[in-house]
């Protein structure tokens, strides 16, 4: 089997989001997460989101979730019900936004896909917890489930492996845990069965703790004999 990777990306303007994206496209990354958060000026999405073909992702993160946004909650919204009118594949919301499913109705209206999402930037919950969480988001009925914890230890990286393992045979879901001590969960969650593995562009450019670049993982699926 050969994982898939998301490749995820910060611009901070529209030149660098193209370029961002371009660059992106030549890397042969399965999709790309937009890290809208992170754009410093007002952004016209509309026909920047369409000039490769890799599947889109658009997320904006609060600085509570971990992101970069500091607007209300409408206008974070507002974007992102932007973005998917503009031809982004998904639209990531979490499972704690305000007014969930009337989220989800908008962004399906516009024809994007959602992914719910649950990030732990605290720690890796216990199998039974983590089963909570994922029940609680699979009610939602989302295309993709996306549950990211945070390793404090590295048997937090079984405890990520195990329930991924169940839980993928009957959604799609996206599951590994973040920190140094999660790397080893980013590499190994598609063969257990997540939908993707997130990875930066290059080495600072990272978007979350522990992630490795693109180009790292591959060599590592390679060596593995996954490509």
């Amino acid at each position: 089997m050969k994982p898939k990777i998301c490749l995820s990306i910060k611009p901070r303007s529209a030149d660098e989001f193209s370029k961002l994206q371009i660059m992106a496209e030549h890397k042969g990354a399965d999709f790309v997460e937009i890290r809208l958060d992170h754009i410093m000026q007002p952004l016209e999405l509309k026909g920047l989101s369409l000039r490769t073909e890799t599947p889109r992702i658009a997320t904006n993160r609060t600085v509570k979730q971990g992101g970069a946004f500091t607007g209300s909650e409408d206008e974070r919204f507002q974007i992102l019900l932007d973005a998917a009118h503009s031809g982004f594949d998904y639209v990531d919301l979490e499972d704690s936004a305000e007014n969930l499913c009337d989220k989800i109705d908008a962004i399906r209206s516009s024809g994007a896909k959602t992914i719910i999402s649950n990030h732990n930037l605290e720690s890796t919950p216990p199998l039974r917890e983590l089963k909570e969480v994922l029940r609680n988001i699979s009610k939602y009925g989302p295309d993709v489930c996306k549950i990211v914890t945070s390793a404090k230890f590295l048997k937090d990286n079984l405890v990520t492996l195990g329930f991924l393992q169940e839980a993928s045979r009957e959604l799609k879901l996206v599951c590994f845990a973040m920190g140094e001590l999660g790397k080893i969960s980013r590499i190994v969650c598609p063969i257990f069965g997540s939908f993707f593995t997130i990875a930066s562009l290059e080495k600072g450019a990272e978007t979350a703790p522990g992630q490795l670049t693109i180009d790292d993982l591959r060599i590592i699926y390679e060596r593995m004999s996954l490509n």
